[in-house]
């Protein structure tokens, strides 16, 4: 699709690769409505890019109410919606069991339900709002859906299993969903980030991260300008549908 004109909704866009990715579409002439809890931030971002271009809405995307609603205020703010980016997600550390505990399963809960319920949301609901569009060209675009997953969703690292669980759920869903959406026009993809630094990896351990890092031949952390490009790509690239790219600077190589 030729991004100029369209319109995009963004979850955890308020910081990290949700901002970048704001700044990106917008760069593009996106109108972008985003979502975060953080309102500080996103109304910082809105007052950097332009009332005129974006619009900001403090949100919990485990409402499924207000990502109804969310969505419907985009629409009602911009006229339409074409683009929608699952930014927001959480990650948590700790192993299954430890000499003296075993791993929380409350923790485990609400990465699935910010990480898999969170996105399932905004999709199906971005899904019906884009499935009134009218076609945005020729070959018949109402829109796109771009997941959000990780490279751990394929090779988790010790410590991962909350985290590894709720991203193979986003590649499983995103190749049903696109096969369930096609008949509207509307596409799915999911990338699966590796090593991006952003606000939710520096919160984690130096022994996570160097674990991450020595298993990437570039060895460097990607960038989050990387990724918004990324999701430029796919939204430009009409014929990318119900696949998971993997962008991790080649930490898939360390596996074979």
């Amino acid at each position: 699709m030729k991004l100029e004109g369209l319109v995009a909704f963004v979850t955890g866009g308020a910081s990290g690769l949700g901002a970048e990715t704001v700044k990106q579409l917008v760069e593009a002439g996106v109108k972008v409505t985003f979502g975060d809890l953080n309102a500080e931030n996103g109304e910082a971002l809105v007052k950097e890019l332009g009332e005129d271009k974006t619009k900001f809405l403090e949100l919990d995307v485990t409402d499924e109410k207000a990502v109804e609603a969310a969505i419907n205020t985009c629409v009602e703010t911009f006229g339409a919606l074409h683009i929608a980016v699952n930014c927001a997600g959480i990650a948590a550390v700790g192993q299954t069991i430890t000499s003296k505990s075993i791993m929380s399963f409350s923790t485990m809960r609400l990465v699935t339900e910010i990480n898999v319920f969170g996105t399932i949301y905004v999709a199906a609901h971005a899904a019906k709002a884009m499935s009134k569009n009218k076609p945005v060209n020729d070959r018949g675009e109402r829109g796109v859906i771009i997941n959000v997953a990780s490279v751990a969703g394929y090779e988790g690292q010790r410590g991962q299993v909350s985290y590894s669980a709720s991203k193979g759920a986003i590649i499983g869903i995103t190749t049903p969903m696109a096969r369930d959406l096609g008949r509207f026009g509307i596409r799915v993809v999911a990338i699966a980030p590796g090593t991006i630094m952003s606000p939710m990896l520096a919160a984690q351990t130096d022994k996570m991260k160097n674990l991450l890092l020595k298993d990437t031949p570039l060895g460097r952390f990607g960038e989050a300008d990387e990724f918004a490009h990324m999701v430029r790509t796919i939204a430009e690239n009409s014929y990318l549908n119900g696949v998971t790219l993997r962008m991790d600077g080649g930490t898939i190589l360390s596996y074979s």
